[in-house]
């Protein structure tokens, strides 16, 4: 009995204390394959110049996550992509860009790397390519309410259950010419949730809210490179 009740509790502790999120592995699930470097390559990239004409043409690529679990627990909503898809309709950007339209996965060649991309995006007649990519996760734990669950009960009522929800958010614009870098946005957002055990919303709910709040921040921090660009 007293190994029964010890093994309890020691669930128990580990089920309160959270998890937290691995930014750092998380950050790199951002972004395309980069194939390995060289310093040839180096010298290539610091030799680009800037190669944008003052009006533009931009196409946006929505990256998909490798990873089963993000596929299953977020997708690109057309909420989503229609916050980048009418940059050319938001005053501050429409002297700048004349036109922009989505680049489908489907007419991306090879494996989806940036050249991959910067071909399609020629191929759609578009002067600059913008990559916008997403991950997140869900950590999940008890909270000091959490120990009434060992009566089974109280999980149909008792608030002793935590989500925290994060979503990072990456965007970068790139020239279809040359690969020039023009710039890199990032923005995230972390939400928390208490809930009833029995009550609790799906991954996918939560990450929603995240999502959203990280790619309104995403949308803001692109506006302040944009601007950037305007002044060169």
């Amino acid at each position: 009995m007293k190994n029964i009740i010890c093994i309890l509790i020691c669930g128990f502790v580990v089920g309160c204390a959270s998890s937290g999120f691995n930014r750092g592995t998380l950050k790199g699930q951002l972004g395309v394959k980069t194939p390995v470097v060289t310093d040839a390559e180096i010298e290539k990239v610091l030799a680009l110049k800037p190669n944008l004409p003052k009006t533009f043409k931009l196409g946006v690529f929505f990256k998909n996550s490798d990873s089963y679990y993000q596929f299953s627990n977020w997708r690109w909503s057309d909420e989503d992509k229609n916050i980048f898809l009418n940059l050319s309709k938001k005053s501050d950007y429409s002297e700048m860009i004349t036109e922009v339209f989505q680049i489908l996965p489907s007419t991306i060649s090879g494996e989806g790397d940036l050249n991959s991309i910067r071909l399609a995006a020629a191929r759609h007649g578009a002067d600059a390519v913008l990559i916008v990519s997403g991950v997140g996760e869900v950590d999940r734990y008890t909270n000091n309410l959490g120990w009434s669950y060992f009566l089974i009960a109280p999980a149909l009522f008792v608030p002793g259950s935590e989500a925290d929800a994060l979503f990072m958010a990456n965007a970068t614009l790139w020239d279809v010419r040359n690969g020039y870098l023009y710039l890199t946005a990032e923005a995230e957002s972390q939400t928390s949730n208490t809930y009833i055990a029995a009550y609790g919303k799906e991954n996918k709910q939560l990450l929603e809210v995240s999502k959203n709040k990280a790619l309104k921040k995403l949308d803001e921090e692109l506006l302040k490179m944009v601007q950037g660009i305007k002044k060169r």
